[in-house]
């Protein structure tokens, strides 16, 4: 489906079904605000899908709106793939969060509805799977 005609579910609720818990093993963390993971799935080491998870709190900057920088947070995770001839490749996920210190519980919440539906909607296939923009 063509992303100019694609609807999002606002107000929609996700429920997983299936699958198992699958442990998210810490790595370290450091003071910087960043958190180095591994998905405990019994994979070997060179297989193993990593996660480094940021936030970045606001700080005062007279140039923002309202003279802090935005509240960041960002997901990035490395799924390494061995492939048919023998070679590895990393496919990867990034997300990121941003949004200004006055914005309400709600509002945050809302985003990240947001991307539970681009992430899991059909409608977005084409644009994921295909990489078409159209």
């Amino acid at each position: 489906m063509a992303l100019a005609t694609a609807s999002i579910p606002i107000g929609a609720t996700y429920t997983p079904s299936g699958g198992s818990a699958t442990s998210l093993v810490s790595l370290g963390y450091s003071s910087e605000g960043v958190h180095k993971l591994y998905i405990d799935n019994g994979a070997a080491l060179l297989l193993r899908k990593h996660i480094i998870a940021t936030t970045k709190s606001p700080v005062v900057s007279p140039g923002a709106p309202n003279g802090y920088t935005q509240q960041r947070t960002n997901f990035y995770m490395k799924s390494p793939l061995l492939l048919a001839n023998g070679n590895y490749t990393v496919n990867s996920l990034r997300v990121e969060l941003s949004y200004d210190p006055e914005t309400a519980a709600a509002s945050v919440a809302f985003l990240r509805e947001m991307l539970a539906h681009l992430g899991s909607d059909s409608d977005f296939d084409d644009f994921f799977v295909d990489a078409s923009p159209a």
